[in-house]
């Protein structure tokens, strides 16, 4: 690579850089709240799993939403990502407003997202 690519390259990536850390640039990773999601939906279908890093998975979730088990509010998660129910169907569940259904859904999934994705989960699974 002669000089002008390689200053071409830096500048390139420095700019990219600047643009992301500015929120201009989207960057395809997913979020801790997206994967959480994303576990949440294939709950079903990890339990069902015998590979050894799958059933670790399983049991941290399981202790992952027992912690969130006597919020008041913790019939939506396994309604809503288990069971498939709309957020409507939930609402009149619960005799509230959709509006109150999606706020709680977004605070417990945070609050699971803190259990799944700390650093002690990521280096059990991994070792």
């Amino acid at each position: 690579m002669d000089d002008v690519e390689k200053i071409i390259e830096e500048t390139v990536n420095r700019t990219v850089t600047k643009l992301k850390v500015a929120g201009l640039m989207k960057d395809d990773r997913k979020t801790a709240f997206q994967k959480t999601e994303e576990l949440l939906l294939n709950y079903n279908n990890l339990k069902l799993s015998d590979e050894r890093k799958t059933k670790i998975l399983v049991a941290k979730m399981n202790e992952a939403l027992g912690t969130i088990k006597t919020d008041i509010y913790y019939g939506i998660i396994p309604m809503f990502y288990f069971e498939h129910e709309t957020r409507e169907n939930i609402a009149d569940y619960y005799n509230t407003t959709v509006t109150t259904i999606s706020r709680n859904k977004t605070r417990l999934v945070n609050e699971l997202k803190a259990i799944l994705f700390s650093s002690d989960f990521i280096t059990e699974i991994y070792s």
